[in-house]
């Protein structure tokens, strides 16, 4: 069962919508055997996206890396966020609740990410912990100045 269902809401704040995405992922997820999920994403002036999402099963022997899942296409229920209001139920595909997820979580803590010089970063989801960590990188121009005055 995944977090919507057993929510029994059709709306939730929009501050709650993170966590309560992020279960119905996970579960989604283990009934692939995927353990990591990275949304990786970059932008700059006034262009910004999810680049890039990789999702890996159990570490292999030892010495191994962990082997590359496929995206999996399959239902997933969730919540979405719209760009203003509450989070409502949806069903969508694993791969649309991903970007969900990806985007809100940039979003909460980085909105205008993509503006400007931009940003870029990760967010790697452990699925059996149930645990989203998200490492964003801004970029900025800086500049030095410097000033003489000379006198006869």
């Amino acid at each position: 069962m995944t977090a919507l269902a057993e929510s029994g809401a059709a709306t939730i704040a929009r501050e709650d919508a993170p966590k309560l995405m992020l279960a119905a992922i996970c579960a989604c997820a283990k009934l692939h055997g995927i353990t990591t999920i990275t949304i990786s994403y970059d932008g700059s002036g006034d262009e910004g996206a999810i680049d890039g999402v990789t999702l890996t099963g159990p570490a292999g022997q030892e010495g191994q890396p962990a082997p590359e899942i496929a995206m999996p296409d399959m239902p997933c229920s969730t919540w979405t966020v719209p760009y203003r209001g509450d989070a409502f139920a949806a069903e969508t595909t694993f791969e649309s609740a991903l970007d969900d997820l990806g985007y809100e979580l940039i979003a909460q803590n980085h909105a205008g990410w993509e503006n400007g010089e931009g940003a870029f970063g990760e967010v790697i989801i452990d699925v059996e912990a149930g645990r989203a960590t998200h490492d964003h990188n801004t970029r900025y121009v800086a500049y030095g100045s410097t000033a003489y005055e000379w006198e006869c």
